[in-house]
C-alpha cells in the first residue's frame, strides 16, 4: 500500500480551543506559514515556499464509551469520554512527519489524553 500522508490522532481528555491549536501548531514550528480558513474546519501549515506539510482537522467530540478504543486499539483504552479526537495529517515530505507528531504530543502536553499513531507508519 502506498501511503500519501502520516496520519497521528490526538486524544484528549479537555476541548481543545483554537487557542490550544494554534499553540500546538507553534510548537510544530514558529518559522511556518500558517493558514486557517474563515469557515474553519481544516488548519494547515506550509513551508516557506508554500507546499503543505500539515493538515489539522477540527476537533471531533467522543461520547460513546469504548469507541475510541474500539477505532484505535489498547493505545486509547482506560480513557472516558468525552474525549476530543483531533486529527493531523502530514504530507509525506522530509520533516512533515515529525511536525504532526510534535502538535499532537503539545496538545496532549496540555490538555491529557493520548497520542495515537498507525502501527504502519515510522
Amino acid at each position: 500500500m502506498v501511503r500519501v500522508t502520516y496520519d497521528v490522532i490526538a486524544l484528549t481528555q479537555q476541548m481543545p480551543d483554537v487557542r490550544t491549536l494554534l499553540d500546538g501548531l507553534s510548537a510544530a514550528g514558529d518559522d511556518l506559514r500558517l493558514d486557517v480558513p474563515e469557515h474553519g474546519g481544516v488548519i494547515q501549515l506550509f513551508d516557506d515556499e508554500g507546499g503543505p506539510l500539515l493538515s489539522v482537522e477540527a476537533p471531533v467530540l467522543v461520547q460513546v464509551p469504548g469507541e475510541a478504543e474500539r477505532l484505535l486499539g489498547p493505545s486509547a483504552a482506560g480513557l472516558r469520554p468525552p474525549l476530543w479526537w483531533v486529527e493531523a495529517r502530514a504530507a509525506e515530505r522530509q520533516g512533515a512527519p515529525e511536525l504532526a507528531r510534535v502538535f499532537a504530543d503539545a496538545l496532549v502536553n496540555k490538555l491529557g489524553g493520548v497520542v495515537w499513531v498507525a502501527e504502519d507508519q515510522p
